[in-house]
Formats: C-alpha cells, sequence, structure tokens
C-alpha cells in the first residue's frame, strides 16, 4: 500500500480488518506535492516510488554460471 504519514494509521486499520496485520506499506513523506497534487502528479510520484521499491525486493540474476 502505498500512503503519506498522514494516513499510515488508516492504512494500518485497513490491513488488520482484512486479517493482515503489519502489512507492508511504502510511507511517502507528508509534502505539499504528495499531498496536494493533481492525479497526474501523483500517478507519476507513487510509479516512481513504486518503481524505487522494486529496486530494493528484487535481486539481480546471475545469468552466466561457471562451465557453461
Amino acid at each position: 500500500m502505498l500512503v503519506t504519514e498522514r494516513f499510515v494509521g488508516l492504512a494500518q486499520a485497513t490491513y488488520e480488518s482484512r486479517r493482515l496485520p503489519g502489512g507492508p506499506m511504502i510511507v511517502m513523506p507528508p509534502t505539499e506535492e504528495t499531498e496536494y497534487s493533481d492525479p497526474a502528479t501523483m500517478a507519476r510520484i507513487s510509479d516512481e516510488a513504486f518503481a524505487r521499491f522494486l529496486e530494493t525486493m528484487v535481486a539481480p540474476r546471475v545469468v552466466a554460471r561457471a562451465g557453461r
């Protein structure tokens, strides 16, 4: 779940109501841009945040193996 700090409590309650306490979330800082932007800007911000999250979660594959 992607939320700003202002909505962490709501996100946690949502996870708990779905029996997923401690579910994963990306928390963005409350800034003018993350709190009050138009939908296109919010889409760009969320795409960038999710891409950065994926970079931390995906380990690079080792394609070449010795002897092959």
